[in-house]
């Protein structure tokens, strides 16, 4: 089990170099993630507060500053319900840097795994208000190529707010075809998947997205895509169901609103948890709400372009699951093998059906 604590001492230095005049009365580690990430209690000359710090651990990409400056600028400049950024410690050897200091939004956050607690029409408004959130960052014109999102560094921050300017936001290894961009994505997953426990479908399964790609039809325009939309990067009304908001911006990419449509409905519904026999699979409920919602705040043409360019953006869906299985499920750390290779048949089963 990976270690997410950091000592006491740390997170009073880290608050101090954000806020001086604020003090730490108590520091509580989130119990699920893979971040370092405490929920704190803090005394400010205002009055008491409460506030998020996230840090990196030390076998962390130290990325989470790229994710404090896209807050910003989406705080700036969307509605959308994410946090405020306080303060940012980029680089200090004696501590786990890169680091920030967020404000708490309302809502309940849950394990990624607990959809199956909803009601149908929670989980059915889960999808809905997603939608209608989406269509927020599709519509920001933040980028101008394919690929991963980062941002860019002015200046090292010891303490102090990031810019909100869109222009800092950055692509990395751009590419400005689309198509370019997903056959890129297919060679990734012909090499993932030749060193993955389904390397016996990879002959199948590269051609057939291969095929696919070449029959996409639509108009593609980049936009800043959620990706990982799972529930334990939300947080949720406890009686409605509905989004109150959005966490854990440091895996962002740039690619196509439909794309970003097939990946949220497969995070949202609990990623490869759902494979397993014994737990309830919401991946119809989610859709419907999530296209749903879409499409009262977004253009039609993404809902129309998600339906037909469903099976091969699904497909990929399916091909990064199969990519990622056992480190998915190790994250999770309480699977049997038994359960586990039933979860790998069961998605085997789904691969089949578009090869």
């Amino acid at each position: 089990m990976t270690d997410r604590t950091i000592p006491h001492a740390q997170i009073t230095e880290l608050l101090d170099r954000v806020e001086p005049t604020w003090t730490v009365e108590s520091a509580t580690p989130a119990s699920d993630g893979s971040h370092v990430v405490y929920f704190l209690d803090v005394a400010t000359p205002d009055g008491p507060r409460e506030c998020v710090l996230k840090a990196t651990r030390p076998d962390q990409d130290p990325v989470c500053d790229d994710e404090a400056r896209i807050l910003a600028t989406l705080d700036a400049h969307t509605d959308l319900p994410v946090p405020a950024v306080f303060g940012v410690v980029e680089d200090d050897p004696d501590l786990p840097t890169p680091a920030f200091v967020a404000s708490v939004l309302p809502g309940a956050n849950h394990s990624r795994t607990a959809l199956s607690g909803f009601e149908p029409d929670a989980v059915r408004e889960l999808g809905h208000s997603t939608g209608r959130l989406l269509a927020a960052p599709h519509g920001f014109d933040a980028v101008d190529a394919y690929g991963f999102v980062g941002a860019d560094h002015d200046a090292s921050l010891d303490g102090g707010r990031p810019r909100a300017d869109p222009d800092q936001i950055t692509v990395w290894d751009p590419t400005d075809d689309w198509l370019d961009y997903l056959r890129g994505e297919v060679e990734r997953l012909d090499d993932a998947l030749g060193a993955s426990r389904f390397a016996d479908l990879r002959e199948a399964v590269v051609p057939a997205l291969d095929a696919r790609i070449d029959d996409l039809t639509g108009e593609f325009r980049p936009t800043l895509c959620r990706i990982d939309q799972s529930l334990d990067n939300s947080l949720v009304d406890p009686e409605s169901g509905a989004i109150t908001g959005l966490l854990d911006w440091e895996f962002c990419v740039a690619a196509t609103p439909a794309y970003d449509l097939a990946f949220v409905e497969h995070t949202l519904a609990g990623g490869h948890w759902p494979l397993l026999p014994d737990v309830r699979d919401d991946s119809e409920l989610i859709r419907e709400g999530l296209v749903a919602g879409y499409r009262e705040a977004g253009p039609a043409r993404v809902v129309d372009q998600f339906h037909s360019n469903r099976e091969c953006y699904a497909l990929l869906v399916e091909a990064h699951s199969m990519a990622n299985f056992d480190a998915w499920f190790d994250l999770r750390g309480s699977v049997s093998d038994e359960r586990r290779e039933t979860a790998a048949e069961t998605l085997r089963q789904r691969v089949r059906r578009y090869c």
